[in-house]
C-alpha cells in the first residue's frame, strides 16, 4: 500500500461502543441504499441499534462488551500457502467470515472435508484468479508464479452492511483498536456489526441465524 495510513480514511473501533469512521467513505446501507454521511458517522457494532448501519446508543442498553480479541501482527504471519505451478493462494482462516463464495463457486479447490483443505491444482488458474477477489474478508489471496505480492483489484474506498452479516469494507481503509493500535491495512476486510464475533473487531461468521436486518 503506497499511502501512509494517515493518508487513509480510518474506522476507529470504541471501547465497548460503536465504530467511527472519518473520512469521506461511501456507505451502502443493507438494503442497498446510500446512506453515506459527509466525513464522520458512527456504525453500530452491537448489533442492536435500531437505525443500522449507523449507531443509535443501543450498546449502552446491552451493556455491549466489545472486547477486541484479533491477531494485530501483519496477515503474513498467520497465513497458510497452497502452490500450484501458475499461482500460489494464501489463506488467513483467522480472518475468515465464511461467506462462502469459495467453498460455493470452486468446491474441488475448496475441499470442506479434504486434506489440506485447499487444492490450488482442482481447478484452471483462472477460475481461481476470479473467484478469490470475491472473498469479502480478504482471508484469500493469491500470487502468480513470478510475483512477489499478492493480486489485488484497485478499489475506492467504500463500506457495504452485508444484509444479515458484516460491514464488508473495500479499498484502502484504515482500522484502528480502541487502544490505538492499528491494524494492517487490507484491500478486502470484513467488521463484526452483530456483536457475536469470537474476533473482534473482525467477522468470524458468527452472524450467521442469530442477526437480522430489519425488513
Amino acid at each position: 500500500m503506497s499511502a501512509s495510513n494517515d493518508d487513509l480514511a480510518v474506522i476507529k473501533v470504541i471501547e465497548n461502543g460503536p465504530y467511527v469512521l472519518e473520512g469521506e467513505v461511501e456507505v451502502v446501507d443493507a438494503a442497498g441504499e446510500d446512506v453515506s454521511r459527509d466525513g464522520k458517522a458512527f456504525l453500530c457494532r452491537c448489533g442492536r441499534s435500531r437505525n443500522k448501519p449507523f449507531c443509535d446508543g443501543s450498546h449502552n442498553d446491552i451493556d455491549f462488551d466489545g472486547s477486541e480479541t484479533a491477531d494485530r501482527g501483519p496477515i503474513a504471519d498467520r497465513r497458510r500457502s497452497y502452490e500450484s505451478k501458475e499461482l500460489t493462494i494464501h489463506d488467513d482462516r483467522s480472518i475468515c467470515s465464511h461467506a462462502a463464495e469459495c467453498t460455493d463457486r470452486l468446491p474441488q479447490v475448496w475441499r470442506i472435508r479434504g486434506r489440506p483443505w485447499i487444492d490450488p491444482r482442482g481447478a484452471p488458474a483462472e477460475e481461481v484468479r476470479e473467484v478469490i477477489p470475491a472473498c469479502p474478508s480478504g482471508a484469500l489471496q493469491y500470487v502468480d508464479q513470478g510475483r512477489d505480492e499478492p493480486s489485488e483489484d484497485p478499489a475506492d474506498p467504500a463500506i457495504r452492511a452485508a444484509v444479515h452479516g458484516p460491514l464488508e469494507l473495500r479499498g484502502p481503509i484504515a482500522v484502528e483498536a480502541s487502544d490505538g493500535t492499528p491494524y494492517e491495512v487490507r484491500n478486502r476486510q470484513t467488521l463484526c456489526r452483530c456483536g457475536l464475533s469470537s474476533n473482534k473487531p473482525f467477522c468470524d461468521g458468527s452472524h450467521w441465524d442469530k442477526f437480522k436486518d430489519p425488513e
